[in-house]
């Protein structure tokens, strides 16, 4: 047994020498540039230059050779030493001397491969052994050299970048880990970044950067949050105010880090002082006895007090003189604005020169006017000269206007006035205060949609409160001139049945509506009669019933965005829900498509709301905290006041814009900009 054993460790004994010996090291030299040639083993041998080349060049020139080229000896008619791994660094090198910044006995440190298992290794490994950067990890290691309080032109001069990439990359650097995760990730691209860092909340890059991991990020999104309140060279008062002006008045501007967007001007409200000032004398020139001038920031709101939108301009109603007129003022606005295509709008005269388009434009606005006349003219700023007109009317006393009118005649101009008039002004529209802070348009939108179909159901089963809808929307429309013409319908009424793209209806609610409809639909089929003479053949109580439900699958309260409040809507929805004695809970309670567009945070504040306590829910997940909430919710009978429509409302005078003076009174229609 010795024996064998002592034999055995014998025979073996080389064996493990064999294996576990080191492989001998490449040693270090140093190869003059001019004796370095690339070797054909090369595995990119043919290739040739590629466009990062130049910035590795730059890199070389600032700090050296940091990893140094392996290299065989030449043979024969080769030089003197063959690189096998470097190509990119020798043709870097070669740029370099072309440029003249070295020469041939630029000295390179190299690794020598003298035997053939070394010249093998240094052709294949290099290229399987080296992970490729990702531009995330240039972004953090910018970020962490400045933190070691390394300047700008040092980092720009160790990488070899420009000091401007330098400072864009170290702006990325300051973003949310979650980002740079998500760049990594291929979820974000380097333009998609840069949004981010234009973002300066941490929190809500973080939010929105993990709807980016969960792949349901649109980057429209995130621009709009950046672009919001925010004022550009390309704003239309820009256009008459000029950058010098600009500068002159103390207003202060910045310049996008990435180039991307146009110089923001911090100071709007001198801007509006300047463009306000420009304007000037073009308001003295324009404003007679006849014609008011007012001035303002948009044409979004209404009429100004004694003055009427303008009726839309039906060309069958015109007389013959009328269509005469309108022919001709349209010739001259259009040669007057044809003779001021070359105007400057930010010279000194420009203004000025504005004026008799401006009149033209009001006579082409009162061509078509019968029993009214212009009266004043609203200035905003807009594209082309950078300033909009918006012309409104009044009416002629009767005992101004000329001729005899026959008493048919005077209501056939009624009936145009009221399928062609203007918007009622007269009705009174609060402002909802609405608490949308830290809301997404998803969830607001969702939150909406669910209250529009608690609101339908609670109407439908509610015919007094529906009748009392139906006649004030008559009244609206027939009235007070709120709305258009439908000239294929005897009774002018328009109705849209609600629905929110192709979400399904929510079953106990919209949904069993929208199935009583359906059955009524089916009774109506087989009678063969018409709508007309079918209704007339229901009992009362049936048309009162089907009335309900026709008024409220119109209802349409959702409101997409957290900045589209829609504040008149919202005072009616209360005021209906009021009627009907609405409650959602009734029918409904809080389910897992509704929740889902909830965070863990605004579930634990539906928890708080309904007054449950247990500590299990702060340990959920996502999902099983929907779930939780859910049942919480159902067991309770309970569903949240923010569907119940009874927002605290606030007078439009209130949250109104100042009070308009002549020049500054709040709009009613968009106003055309003035071509250039």
């Amino acid at each position: 047994m010795t024996d064998i054993h002592t034999d055995l460790s014998a025979d073996l004994a080389p064996a493990a020498e064999t294996i576990t010996c080191a492989p001998e090291p490449m040693a270090t030299i140093q190869v003059r540039l001019g004796d370095l040639g690339l070797a054909k083993e090369n595995l990119r041998y043919n290739e040739p230059a590629d466009d990062g080349v130049p910035q590795l060049a730059g890199t070389i020139e600032a700090a050296g050779v940091v990893i140094p080229p392996i290299v065989r000896p030449g043979r024969k008619s080769e030089s003197k030493f063959m690189a096998l791994d470097g190509r990119r660094r020798r043709l870097a090198l070669i740029l370099l001397r072309d440029a003249g910044k070295i020469d041939d006995d630029y000295l390179v440190d190299c690794k020598l491969a003298v035997t053939p298992a070394q010249q093998a290794a240094a052709i294949v490994l290099p290229n399987t052994e080296h992970a490729p950067v990702h531009v995330a990890d240039v972004i953090v290691a910018i970020g962490k050299l400045r933190k070691a309080k390394m300047d700008t032109r040092a980092i720009s001069g160790a990488l070899g970048y420009a000091e401007l990439e330098i400072k864009r990359l170290e702006a990325l650097s300051g973003v949310h880990a979650k980002v740079l995760t998500a760049l990594r990730n291929g979820r974000l691209t380097l333009k998609q970044v840069r949004l981010f860092a234009r973002l300066p909340d941490k929190a809500q890059q973080a939010e929105i950067a993990q709807s980016a991991l969960d792949g349901h990020f649109q980057d429209y999104q995130l621009r709009a949050v950046i672009e919001q309140d925010r004022v550009t060279v390309e704003d239309d008062r820009f256009t008459l105010v000029g950058m010098d002006r600009y500068v002159a008045a103390g207003g202060r501007v910045s310049s996008d880090l990435f180039g991307e967007y146009p110089d923001f001007l911090l100071d709007p409200q001198i801007l509006q002082a300047a463009w306000t000032q420009r304007i000037q004398p073009l308001v003295d020139l324009t404003k007679s006895d006849a014609l008011t001038v007012f001035s303002g920031s948009d044409a979004r709101f209404g009429a100004p007090d004694g003055f009427d939108r303008l009726p839309y301009l039906y060309t069958g109603d015109l007389t013959d003189a009328q269509r005469e007129a309108l022919t001709a003022a349209r010739a001259t606005v259009a040669e007057i604005s044809s003779a001021l295509q070359d105007l400057d709008p930010w010279t000194d005269e420009a203004p000025a020169a504005l004026a008799p388009l401006i009149l033209a434009m009001a006579v082409q606005a009162g061509a078509g006017l019968t029993h009214s006349r212009i009266g004043a003219v609203l200035l905003t700023p807009a594209g082309g000269f950078g300033v909009s007109a918006t012309f409104y009317s009044v009416p002629i006393p009767r005992d101004e206007i000329q001729g005899e009118e026959e008493e048919g005649d005077d209501d056939e101009t009624e009936v145009v006035g009221s399928r062609y008039g203007r918007s009622a002004a007269d009705i009174e529209v609060p402002k909802a205060d609405v608490d949308v802070e830290g809301s997404s348009h998803v969830f607001h939108e969702t939150r909406t949609d669910v209250g529009t179909r608690g609101l339908i159901r609670d109407l439908a089963d509610d015919p007094s409160a529906a009748l009392t809808v139906l006649v004030a929307q008559l009244f609206k429309q027939v009235a007070l001139h709120s709305a258009g013409s439908l000239e294929t319908s005897a009774a002018h009424i328009s109705a849209t049945a609600y629905r929110r793209g192709s979400t399904a209806p929510i079953a106990s609610l919209d949904g069993e509506v929208k199935s009583r409809l359906d059955a009524r639909r089916d009774a109506y089929k087989t009678s063969g009669l018409r709508p007309i003479a079918w209704v007339e053949t229901l009992p009362h109580g049936e048309k009162m019933a089907l009335m309900a439900e026709l008024v409220a699958i119109t209802l349409n309260l959702r409101e997409e965005r957290t900045t589209s409040i829609r504040h008149a809507a919202r005072a009616e929805a209360a005021e209906i829900a009021a009627l009907c004695g609405a409650d959602i809970s009734a029918h409904w309670t809080p389910d897992q498509p509704y929740l889902a567009v909830h965070s863990k945070k605004l579930l634990t504040a539906l928890l708080d709301e309904m007054g449950v306590e247990d500590d299990r829910a702060k340990s959920l997940k996502k999902d099983d905290l929907v779930t939780f909430v859910a049942e919480a919710a159902a067991e309770r009978q309970w569903a949240p006041a923010a569907l119940s429509w009874e927002t605290p409302m606030v007078a439009e005078t209130d949250a109104a814009p100042e009070a308009a003076t002549q020049h500054d009174e709040p709009p009613a229609d968009p106003g055309q900009p003035l071509a250039a």
